[in-house]
């Protein structure tokens, strides 16, 4: 029977654990044989043959005796920093714990994070005083932490490399099938965002939007030079700079810089404000922002911000200016 897809989407995240396993044990016995390791995975003694080559490749001090034995071993005074650790576990530290607790794997990290602290009692004392005195909260104020209801689906399709099928709903939009191949999960903030290939072009999907999530049992097609956070480094910017289409001159008072970053953040602003001029405690400078309507709500928040184009966004301000003092008039 040929190999099914599943088996195929699989393979890689199989090897990957048992790279590790084969790695572990080395590092706790003096020698073993490749025949004991091919009967312990249930592989070919081949295809573990593969595998130590693959594990010296990684750098790992790996010595092979040949013959009918097939000696294998680790160099003398060797350990490994992941010993006693599952692959899951591995991936579970590696992405953190506010992506693993949206993965589902929170115990994983946290039993990952118990191990690596266990191995000394001074290395255990200084990982409570760390948990102790530093928490990372990635959550934003004022908001509940989205809970996509596709997560768990899309994750295991990330994690084996198989294709899905999604029904997508885009803000102000009808619903929409589409069938995809998962490259990566991001999170950002409190937000998770699926990167996946459309046609082969990547895209980016927000997971709360998806209403339907259908995993295949065909891999995924993933290109072989594509890099994630490059991928997403680019797509923010060209996010950034499609949303800002509006074109602000404004004058504040150098005092109010720090409100301008309050109210309009972002690394465009940052370069508007090294591009300023300053003259007589003003600031000049020019911001690309969003619509009208928005920008007057972010810069309304300015102290002493003076818009000098567009004409139809210092008609806004001023409209809202006269509302605050009829409604905020002593008489």
């Amino acid at each position: 029977m040929a190999t099914s897809a599943v088996a195929i989407a699989y393979a890689d995240q199989v090897k990957s654990s048992r790279l590790l396993a084969i790695i572990m044990e080395l590092a706790r016995v003096s020698s073993t044989t490749v025949g004991d390791l091919a009967a312990k995975h249930e592989v070919s003694p081949r295809t573990i043959q593969r595998d130590i080559a693959a594990i010296h490749a990684m750098g790992v001090p790996v010595w092979t005796r040949p013959g009918p034995t097939g000696g294998v071993g680790m160099v003398e005074g060797w350990s490994s920093p992941v010993s006693g650790m599952t692959g899951a576990e591995i991936r579970a530290l590696l992405i953190g714990e506010t992506a693993s607790n949206g993965l589902g794997l929170i115990a994983e990290f946290r039993s990952a994070r118990a191990k690596l602290t266990a191995a000394a009692d001074s290395a255990a004392l200084a990982a409570e005083t760390v948990g102790q005195r530093f928490l990372v909260d990635a959550t934003q104020w004022f908001s509940a932490p989205e809970q996509p209801r596709e997560l768990p689906a899309i994750s295991r399709a990330v994690w084996t490399g198989r294709r899905i099928t999604v029904v997508y709903r885009a803000h102000g939009r009808e619903p929409v099938s589409r069938r995809l191949d998962p490259l990566g999960l991001v999170l950002k903030t409190d937000l998770w965002y699926l990167v996946a290939a459309h046609r082969k072009q990547p895209r980016t999907y927000r997971v709360s939007r998806m209403e339907r999530v259908k995993v295949h049992d065909e891999g995924a097609v993933r290109p072989a030079e594509f890099s994630l956070s490059d991928y997403w480094a680019a797509a923010r910017a060209e996010f950034d700079s499609a949303i800002r289409t509006t074109r602000v001159r404004l004058s504040i008072p150098t005092a109010g810089i720090s409100d301008l970053r309050r109210a309009v953040p972002g690394p465009a602003t940052e370069t508007a404000i090294a591009s300023g001029t300053i003259a007589d405690g003003r600031m000049e400078l020019e911001l690309g922002m969003e619509t009208a309507e928005i920008a007057a709500s972010q810069l309304v928040t300015v102290p002493g911000v003076e818009i000098r184009a567009p004409a139809d966004l210092r008609r806004r301000l001023w409209a809202h200016g006269q509302e605050l003092v009829a409604y905020n008039s002593d008489s």
